[in-house]
């Protein structure tokens, strides 16, 4: 493995989630949740929290320790110091009898007891035992579960369809799995059966770039390819590192170099980047002696090389930065909103963070501040409304600005 392979994993690779992400609660992470206007919305008065709708009118009292977003018709909540899903009518679905819970997925939510995860349905009813050390969250119908160091799969019933034999797993995707075990990967039907042979020394390190756009990285050896979902070999193995695909182009390195090939194996942009991004809108981030610039499918530069950060684009505009100072160009390259802020984030719902001066706001694609600097810490937008900090405690606010709390 050379040297760019080695660093380019360092950085650009972690491990496989610990956890769902649906989990992560109160946090500034960013949960993308889906754009689908749940209706009811996270309100604080004082320490407690109910739900309002988009008047602030109170719908469910305030009583709870903590509350989340609606996902896919339920709240994660607390109350006396435990956990319960709550459903749009403000009713328990399950608890609050629980140390931590999972959103509800396929019509089962995560649960933990006494540091062991089992499963609920949506009347409360434990489905799947707590007797877990880590569990995902369903896909196509079977969770992956851990118990000590070996992982496996059971279904909804608690049933283990594919034993726990396997160091490392992902969520099934195209009725696959990808699994290691002895330090060589390949991937699992759902009866367990290899159907695409355990040879493989290595497959990608994120589920979401496992089978990206129906392709997926396999290392053989020292090199890379592409196999399909029925383990044919697309791509030979020549490639020293690929990058997964995105908009029918993927990155790969020849030596130090990075160039991008299409999903026929032809070469669309030859190797000449020291390190790329994947396409987003139809333009990548790629990397020259530090420096970054933006190209286009044709690998034709919309930019020079000189910004020491960059983001892939998003509503039609992309996040860079020179040595500490942030602002936006269009997809034309453009330098639409100047460099003038500390920090940033990209743009969601039309509306992209900013910071200045230690606190946080939002402006619009103009560049207009549309949300005053008076955050400590805040989130993107979703579904209308971002999780914020302000004088140490959270709360929601929407696009228009109006915050979803009291302070008594």
């Amino acid at each position: 493995m050379n040297n760019f392979v080695r660093q380019h994993i360092k950085k650009n690779y972690k491990p496989m989630n610990k956890r769902i992400l649906v989990l992560i609660v109160l946090l500034f992470a960013g949960i993308n949740f889906p754009n689908d206007k749940p209706g009811l919305i996270p309100f604080r008065e004082g320490d407690k929290w109910g739900f309002c709708n988009f008047k602030k009118e109170m719908i469910i009292p305030a009583k709870f320790q903590e509350a989340d977003r609606y996902y896919k018709g339920y709240s994660r909540v607390k109350l006396n110091n435990k956990y319960c899903l709550l459903d749009e009518q403000g009713n328990p679905a399950c608890g609050p009898v629980y140390d931590n819970i999972y959103y509800m997925i396929e019509n089962r939510a995560g649960v933990e007891i006494n540091n062991l995860w089992g499963f609920v349905n949506p009347l409360g009813k434990l489905v799947v035992n707590p007797v877990y050390d880590e569990i995902y969250s369903f896909n196509e119908g079977l969770a992956a579960v851990r118990k000590g160091n070996k992982w496996g799969f059971t279904d909804t019933n608690g049933v283990e369809v594919i034993p726990l034999i396997y160091d490392r797993v992902f969520s099934f995707k195209y009725g696959l799995a990808g699994v290691s075990i002895n330090k060589k990967c390949g991937f699992i039907n759902k009866k367990g059966e290899q159907v695409i042979k355990i040879a493989f020394n290595q497959i990608p390190s994120r589920y979401e770039d496992v089978f990206s756009d129906s392709l997926s990285a396999v290392r053989l050896k020292n090199f890379w390819g592409f196999i399909d979902v029925k383990g044919k070999i697309v791509i030979p193995y020549v490639f020293d590192f690929v990058f997964a695909y995105s908009e029918g182009l993927a990155g790969f390195a020849e030596g130090a170099k990075c160039g991008f090939i299409n999903k026929f194996g032809k070469v669309i942009v030859q190797p000449q980047f020291d390190n790329v991004y994947q396409f987003h809108e139809n333009y990548c981030c790629v990397w020259k002696n530090k420096k970054a610039g933006y190209i286009n499918k044709a690998g034709k530069l919309i930019t020079l090389y000189k910004y020491t950060d960059a983001n892939s684009f998003s509503e039609g505009r992309a996040r860079v930065g020179i040595e500490g100072k942030f602002g936006f160009i269009d997809t034309t390259g453009s330098m639409v909103i100047p460099l003038i802020y500390d920090g940033e984030d990209n743009f969601h719902e039309k509306l992209a963070a900013v910071k200045k001066d230690g606190k946080w706001g939002y402006i619009d694609e103009t560049g207009k501040l549309v949300i005053p600097f008076k955050y400590e810490s805040i989130s993107s937008f979703g579904d209308g409304i971002a999780l914020v900090k302000y004088k140490g405690i959270f709360g929601y606010i929407g696009t228009d600005g109006k915050e979803y709390w009291t302070d008594n």
